[in-house]
């Protein structure tokens, strides 16, 4: 039931960060980039996006793999999933 709802708040987040993009306040990058992080443990094109940002950013990367035992078991296996080398 959890990944289900997962995936059902990830694409609201999603679809409603796009549509408060065009705003001054970065809302919008904010609300998209938490819908990546609930939908990436259980959709291959999310994970493949991360890995290419991770890839591209290394800042990003480095940050991710410096925080990532803070996060839940769930975030943790979706940064050991798109680390870019793999």
């Amino acid at each position: 039931m959890l990944p289900i709802i997962h995936q059902f708040f990830g694409t609201t987040l999603i679809i409603a960060g796009f549509i408060v993009l065009p705003l001054p306040l970065p809302f919008g990058l904010i609300m998209i980039t938490l819908g990546c992080a609930l939908l990436a443990p259980y959709v291959p094109a999310v994970q493949r996006l991360i890995r290419h940002m991770r890839g591209k950013w290394p800042n990003l990367d480095g940050a991710l793999r410096r925080y990532r035992h803070r996060f839940p078991p769930v975030i943790k296996n979706t940064i050991d999933k798109t680390h870019p080398a793999e």
